[in-house]
């Protein structure tokens, strides 16, 4: 009997391989069941399968569809270091600031406000005065110009109404930014 097969037996499928009919039925892959296979994976070989993922979808707007979705799973204190992640990994300098300026502009303009607080910190004191004298003997400058320029255009007996209006609302804001605001202790 050694090496021959029977009729019977050879019209079976081995029981490792699908029986395989005309029709071609694709699997059905539900969502619990890709969860346990990742869930199976090494730690080390899920970055890899994520990427293979995204790359094998073919159009743009799927792979950040997909992509949004692998977000939404990742607990909140994991996205703030996928961000860094995906902006660090960019190949060119201009690619990450893209990037960045395209996640300030997601931003709701207070988180906008805290993370320029958080990145720029707040300025030392001798910084503040250098910027508020600043300021200030601009808008000085301002008024001595306009006020001047109001004065020649009233001499030579022509319109001088806008400059007026330019010279009073610098002066306005000079006023405004020496002026000690309500409650605060006077310094010293």
């Amino acid at each position: 009997m050694g090496g021959t097969v029977s009729k019977d037996e050879s019209a079976s499928p081995p029981p490792d391989e699908p029986e395989q009919s005309g029709t071609a039925e694709e699997p059905t892959v539900t969502a619990e069941r890709v969860n346990e296979l990742v869930q199976a994976l090494p730690d080390g070989a899920k970055p890899d399968l994520a990427a293979a993922l995204v790359e094998g979808i073919s159009t743009r707007e799927q792979q950040q569809a997909v992509f949004g979705r692998v977000v939404n799973a990742l607990p909140d204190e994991g996205k703030p270091d996928l961000a860094a992640v995906l902006i660090n990994g960019m190949d060119t300098e201009e690619q990450k600031k893209a990037a960045a300026g395209r996640a300030v502009e997601a931003l709701e303009p207070e988180q906008r406000q805290q993370l320029a607080r958080t990145v720029l910190g707040q300025p030392d004191p001798k910084t503040t005065q250098v910027l508020w004298y600043m300021v200030v003997s601009t808008l000085a400058a301002t008024v001595f110009v306009f006020g001047v320029l109001a004065f020649v255009l009233i001499e030579q007996k022509n319109s001088a109404e806008a400059p007026l209006a330019l010279a009073t609302t610098a002066l306005g804001g000079v006023v405004g930014l020496v002026a000690t605001s309500p409650g605060s202790n006077p310094s010293n």
